[in-house]
This record gives C-alpha cells, structure tokens and sequence, in this order.
C-alpha cells in the first residue's frame, strides 16, 4: 500500500499528538542522516497516532521524494500544500520533484518561495541548495555557485553544497575551482558522509573519471 493510500484511510478516533510527535522527530534525525525508507517508516507510524499532523505528511512526501518515487511523493506533497499552500518545507520538496520530472518552470517558483521565506529555516536552506541543483542541471555554473554559497552560509556544516558546488565547476571545466571546493569540503568534515564524497570526487576525477550524483 503506498503512501499516500494511506492517508486516505487512516482516521483514528482520537489523535496521539504526542506519541506521534516522537516518531517525527525520529523521520526528521534519518532523513537527516539519509536513510529515507526507515524515515519512511517512522513517519507512517506517526500518521497512524496522529494523521492531521501536517509535518510529517510534508516530511513523508520529502522521504518518499528521495527515494525517487516522484509520483507518490507529489501526490503526497501536493495534498499538503493544498491544505497549507505557504508550507515553506513543501514548497521545498515540490521544487525538487518537479525538478526530476522536468518541470523546470514549477521548480523555480516552488523553490524560490521556499528559499526566500523566514517562516521555517530549514525549509530557506533546502530551497536555497534545490536552486542550486537547478542551475547545476542547468550548467549554470555562476549562479549554482551563488545559491551554493547561500547554502554554506546559512549550515556551514552541509557538506552535500560543497560536493554539488564541485560537480557544478566541474561539468563547466574548471577544474582548479572544482579541486578546491572539494578539498575544503573534506576538511570541513572528512569523516562525515559528504566529506568522504568530497575526498573520493578529488581521487575519481584525478583518474579521469566523472564525479558521481548523489542528489
């Protein structure tokens, strides 16, 4: 049963909001961590205490999204916005979806709103790392790397905007600038998952090779 099925049907007679609020917190820490099925999990489970809940409808949308069921994740995320059309996270997730279906113009707009908001922080920084995927795509290299940057200064700590912001100077052929984006990616944090990346994408396209897509 998908997702967004269950929704539909799940109607307790009362809401555990509290109990629910457990397993979203939960959702949010693995989609952090990038462990989207078991953040798919949790996230149902909250649905089934408390299925008004309209995080966690947003954060099961953004779950379901990055394990790269596009369709289920915009019937998900559009319900939710439908609800809630200013819910900044949604917004967000949207822009993204619409980005891997191809709809660049949505993407834009969803991802712009999202980025320029100051309702939900979390929500400005995906926005503003989304755009920067879209300009990526887009061989934009200028303003990927403007929307990159607005990343790192909002989370220092996302080390995914230096590995991305590398791939974007790459594909454009400057490689000095993808080398050193790549090396102060790894010696902001080498040990976590984005800092390895950053380090393996210096060995790979020393040997000629094309850096991975992880977004």
């Amino acid at each position: 049963m998908t997702p967004a099925r269950v929704l539909s049907i799940i109607r307790p007679l009362r809401e555990d909001h509290l109990g629910a609020s457990t397993f979203i917190e939960k959702g949010w820490h693995l989609i952090a961590h990038g462990d989207f099925a078991a953040a798919e999990a949790a996230l149902l489970t909250a649905l089934q205490l408390a299925p008004s809940e309209t995080r966690t409808r947003s954060l099961l949308g953004w779950a379901v999204m990055r394990q790269g069921r596009y369709d289920e994740s915009l019937e998900i995320l559009d319900q939710v916005l439908g609800e809630d059309p200013s819910n900044p996270m949604t917004r967000a997730s949207l822009g993204y979806v619409c980005m891997r279906k191809g709809l660049l113009r949505e993407a834009h707009e969803h991802m712009s709103v999202a980025s320029a908001q100051m309702r939900d922080p979390k929500a400005a920084l995906y926005g503003c790392f989304y755009l920067g995927l879209l300009y990526s795509q887009q061989r934009d290299v200028e303003e990927a790397e403007r929307y990159f940057e607005r990343t790192l200064s909002l989370a220092p700590n996302f080390i995914e905007a230096y590995y991305e912001l590398g791939r974007a100077f790459w594909f454009a052929g400057e490689l000095a600038e993808a080398e050193r984006v790549w090396k102060a990616g790894n010696s902001a944090n080498r040990f976590s998952e984005w800092g390895k990346r950053c380090g393996e994408a210096l060995k790979v396209t020393s040997e000629g090779q094309e850096p991975l897509s992880f977004s």
